[in-house]
This record gives C-alpha cells, structure tokens and sequence, in this order.
C-alpha cells in the first residue's frame, strides 16, 4: 500500500500538477475579487500572499491525495468510487491542514480585515458547522476537477485502445496477405507444368540433346516456385530466379518470350512480398509481344518491357495494387517511347 502511494506520487506528470496549481491559483484569485469592493491599504501584499498560498496549499493535499487513486487499476469496478473518497478524504485533510496554517500565518485575510472593521471575531476561530461548509466547498470543486481529468483519461485510453486495435488489424491484414501470397507462390499452373512435362518427354523420346537441359530447366522452376518450408518470405533475388526459370519454361515449350536481363546487385537478399514480379510478367507476355524485359533497383524495383500500352487496369494489375496497398507500397506504371516501366515503391 505505501509502496503504491510512493510510486504514484512519483509518477505525477507535469500537465496534472499544473491543472491542480492553476485550480489553486484560480481560486485564490476568486477570492481577491472583493479588494475591488474593499480597501486594505498597506496590508495588500500579505492579503494576496495569504489568499494565495492557502488554496495552492490545498491543492497540493487534493493532488497528493488524488494521484494513489488515480494510478489504480483502469478496470477495476471499485475505481469511481474509489476517486469519491479519495477527493473527500483530499478535502478533510485539506480543512485539517488549512485551519492551522492559517492560523499560524501572520497575513491577514479579506476575512479578517472585514471582520476587524465590523467589530466582530476572526474568521480563524473554530466552528463546526464553518468546517462542514468549508469541506463542502473544497470537495464540491475538487470532484469536478478530478471528473475531468477521469474523463480525459478515459479518453486517452479509448483512443490509443482504438490506435493499437487498428495497428493489429493492420498487422492481421499483413499476415494474411503474406498467406496468400505465399499460397500463391506455391502454384504451379497444372496445363504448364504438364505441357512442360510432356515436352521433356517427347524430347528423350526423340533423343534430343537438349532434353537433359529441359529437364533441369524444369527442375529449376519447380524449385523456385515450389514452396520453401522453412522460408517466412521471398527475396528480390529469388524472385528475379523465378522469372527467368518461367521465361526459361516458356521457351522450352516452344515459345517465344522476353529475354530477361536482371541488375539488381546487391539488394538480391533484399525482402520481398512473394508473387509480386512474376504476375506482371505473366501479364506482359499474354497482353503483347515484347521482345526484352529488365529487372533494376535504384532505390527503386523497375521492371520494364520493350512494348508500350501495358499500363491499362484490368483484373491483374487491380489484385495487386489491392495487394500493394495492404503493405503500405505503390505501383506506378509509365508507357511511352516503346517501353513500359513499371515501379514498385515499399515504404521505408
């Protein structure tokens, strides 16, 4: 229990001490509202030090015994009630700890000094029922305060409650998206892959010398397509070795795509969302005819085909912008001058 009330007090933020000290000064000059009905004379600076330092005095006792409250638990279903009695037991100890204090201060009150002129006792003097009103009087405020500041807590936390629900609704949706994609990875389209198959037979059947080759070539784009158990990802290179086995394929069965020229450099081992490139190719090679394709990275992913209008949306290319988007990336498309650039741009 002390412990908590040590750890909350140093816990206090500079914008909850100012609200309290600015209620205290807000009071204070309240109260010296009637010096513009009442002359003190001489007597000014100590009626303002008076009827200053008292209500930031009290101020100081509601915050102190406010904060243990507030740095409970933000379920617990006792925590309004709890605040109650925090701020009345804030407003006892404040009346138990301002009597004596101001008792003991030499500066007279406005209090005082009207009553001196009037012939009657010191506000100072006890009474039991002044001390009731006067609790009153400190809790009453007091609460409005500390509802405030509960108010605006619970709002920061509903905010930043909705801030982490869209962060891991974000980071579900990115999930999710890599599962696709990777099952997407992992296709192989059957009429391709048997075609290629066939193919591969029909040339040891003729014993061509290039069956073997064909063989490998199939091989190679089974494992690069295929997918790798133990990997979370792809890679800018082993995309770029997924194009060229698919190229490779194409060609073997008799067709004729791009030829594939990659410069990636260095960036080969950089991350990439699978099944990104490869489409885009597929794309390429069924809407036209180019006759070369490139790979580059310049801060930038660019691949590019020597054939213009490829840039047109159609089903493909909305899918992956849609896919893009999830992952906070771009994909702008540039068409003229007998290419077709197109740039893929992942956030930083």
């Amino acid at each position: 229990m002390i412990g908590h009330v040590l750890q909350s007090w140093r816990s206090l933020r500079p914008k909850e001490a100012l609200v309290f000290l600015s209620a205290g000064m807000l009071f204070g000059a309240i109260d010296l509202t009637s010096l513009l009905e009442m002359s003190v004379g001489e007597q000014l600076p100590q009626v303002v030090a008076r009827h200053l330092v008292v209500p930031l005095v009290s101020c100081i006792v509601l915050l102190l015994c406010w904060l243990p409250a507030a740095r409970s638990s933000p379920v617990h279903p006792a925590r309004r009630q709890r605040l109650v009695a925090a701020t009345l037991l804030g407003s006892v100890l404040t009346i138990a700890i301002v009597y004596p204090l101001a008792a003991a201060l030499p500066w007279p009150s406005l209090c005082d000094i009207y009553a001196m002129t009037r012939g009657k006792p010191k506000c100072t003097v006890f009474r039991f029922s002044a001390v009731i009103g006067n609790t009153l009087w400190v809790f009453m405020p007091a609460l409005m305060i500390v509802g405030t500041l509960e108010f605006l807590t619970l709002r920061r936390r509903q905010d930043q409650a909705a801030q982490d629900l869209l962060r891991e609704h974000s980071q579900l949706r990115r999930h999710a998206l890599a599962s696709r994609l990777a099952a997407l990875q992992a296709q192989v389209d059957p009429a391709l892959l048997f075609d290629a198959l066939v193919a591969v037979e029909q040339a040891y059947d003729r014993r061509d010398a290039g069956a073997s080759a064909r063989l490998e070539r199939l091989i190679r784009h089974l494992r690069v397509a295929l997918p790798r158990l133990r990997d979370a990802g792809a890679t800018l290179g082993s995309e770029a070795e997924l194009i060229a086995s698919y190229l490779d394929l194409l060609r073997d069965l008799g067709g004729d795509p791009p030829s594939f020229a990659c410069e990636i450099g260095a960036h080969g081992a950089t991350q990439l969302p699978p099944m990104l490139l490869l489409p885009l190719v597929q794309r390429a090679v069924r809407l036209g005819h180019p006759r070369r394709a490139w790979l580059n990275v310049d801060g930038r992913i660019t691949l590019g085909f020597d054939e213009e209008g490829l840039c047109s949306d159609d089903d493909d290319l909305v899918s992956l912008r849609e896919r893009l988007a999830v992952l906070g990336a771009q994909l702008a498309c540039r068409s003229g001058e007998g290419r077709t650039e197109f740039t893929l741009v992942f956030p930083a």
